[in-house]
């Protein structure tokens, strides 16, 4: 049986504490009732700039060389992601060799990672980088195609981090950011998002 602990804050937020018995962590957990402070949520589309204000459907033909979607923090702050969301809209008939409905696998790859000054940080596909709608599942395992009986076919994934390892932390002041390198013609999908989901430190 875990045991509970109570203490007050200087705003008089009652914090609640459970100790695992296997543990000597206490870990807090915020009644919603909290007037302390809170995590500023980062809901973001990767763009073409890093900051929000470039391109967000990443349908584009980018066979003549690599375009980047990725998100980067401003100096002085930090950003943390617990999960990515991938979106891909095409018309109906998606199997799992191809990419979206477009008949085939992909040329090159989607490649993620996360990078600073000097490169790569993290290479998150691990060096078998995306190619088919399968092989989303092979990375991350959520991978959901929605279908509705007619019309267009949606592949909805979630890569949730803090599931399998933590939150991916950038630093601002240190050039980090997470990219989502892209390198094909992708004009034949109907749409195409990546949504990070995490906080602001």
């Amino acid at each position: 049986m875990a045991d509970n602990y109570q203490v007050k804050d200087a705003a008089a937020a009652t914090l609640t504490f459970r100790a695992a018995e296997e543990s000597s962590i206490k870990i807090p957990i915020v009644r919603s009732d909290s007037t302390g402070p809170q995590k500023l949520h980062l809901p973001r589309y990767l763009d073409t700039n890093g900051d929000g204000t470039g391109t967000k459907n990443a349908n584009g033909n980018y066979s003549g060389g690599a375009t980047d979607f990725y998100i980067q923090p401003p100096a002085s702050t930090i950003y943390r992601i617990a999960r990515l969301i991938v979106s891909v809209e095409d018309t109906s008939g998606f199997s799992a060799a191809e990419y979206g409905n477009t008949g085939s696998a992909l040329s090159n790859v989607i490649h993620i990672e996360t990078q600073d000054g000097g490169g790569t940080i993290v290479d998150y596909d691990n060096g078998v980088p995306i190619k088919t709608n399968a092989e989303w599942g092979r990375v991350c395992y959520d991978a959901d195609l929605k279908t509705w009986g007619a019309g267009n076919e949606l592949l909805l994934v979630r890569w949730t981090y803090t599931k399998s390892g933590s939150f991916i932390r950038l630093d601002g002041d240190s050039s980090e950011k997470f990219v989502v390198t892209l390198n094909d013609d992708l004009t034949g999908l109907i749409s195409h998002y990546f949504l990070v989901q995490g906080y602001i430190e």
